[in-house]
């Protein structure tokens, strides 16, 4: 089972066995540890506002590779702009090289295109006239500067959402544990209170995890 799926089934059944809990409490209550059931409320509403914040979460990340990938394309495009002045006007090749000639630049690479803008800035401001010759203008230089700040900037903050969607992954994972782990003794306590009356214990064994169900319980023998 897809880890969304056996969430979104952990959560559903956790739901059910609140409703159980809601008449058994008393009997249920002195047989577990302290903060077992509030903290079954708890994780079950951490995990219904997760699901209900998912959507929207990738929403934005997606949203936000793609305002990465459209600064690292316009700086790309300056970039080359530059490279094939340069080559058309046939510049010697210390220039060129020095202007990252020849270098392999892919938009999907955030760090290549920002080390092709810095090596022509640095060729400008080393063979001035030679760029200038070449029919590139400070303002054109100016531009690679300012395009390569939003890149830089906008690349940071995507790592940014990534490493805060790791941590709310993380802590939803966590939270899906407990209640996995409070659904089992919440059944536990509910073996020995209902003991005598089958039919309510059904109700209970019927809501354990998948995978915690699957270790069923031994029965009496006759």
């Amino acid at each position: 089972m897809a880890l969304g799926r056996e969430i979104s089934a952990d959560h559903s059944k956790g739901l059910q066995l609140q409703e159980l809990i809601r008449r058994d409490r008393a009997r249920l209550e002195a047989r577990l540890g302290a903060g077992v059931l509030d903290g079954l409320d708890a994780d079950l509403a951490l995990l219904w506002e997760d699901s209900a914040k998912t959507a929207s979460s990738r929403q934005l990340q997606k949203a936000a590779t793609w305002t990465q990938h459209d600064a690292a394309e316009r700086l790309l495009a300056v970039v080359m702009a530059v490279r094939t002045a340069l080559k058309l006007r046939k510049v010697e090749a210390v220039v060129l090289t020095r202007a990252g000639v020849g270098r392999k630049l892919d938009a999907r690479i955030v760090r290549t295109v920002l080390e092709g803008a810095r090596l022509v800035v640095e060729a400008y401001a080393e063979h001035p006239d030679v760029l200038r010759g070449a029919g590139v203008l400070p303002g054109d230089i100016a531009e690679l500067e300012a395009l390569s700040a939003r890149l830089a900037a906008v690349d940071t903050a995507q790592e940014g959402t990534k490493v805060t969607s790791k941590q709310k992954t993380a802590a939803r994972d966590a939270a899906h544990r407990r209640v996995k782990d409070a659904i089992a003794a919440i059944v536990g306590a509910a073996e020995l209170a209902f003991v005598y009356d089958p039919e309510r214990l059904a109700l209970y064994r019927a809501l354990l995890p998948k995978r915690i169900r699957a270790r069923k319980a031994s029965t009496p023998k006759e």
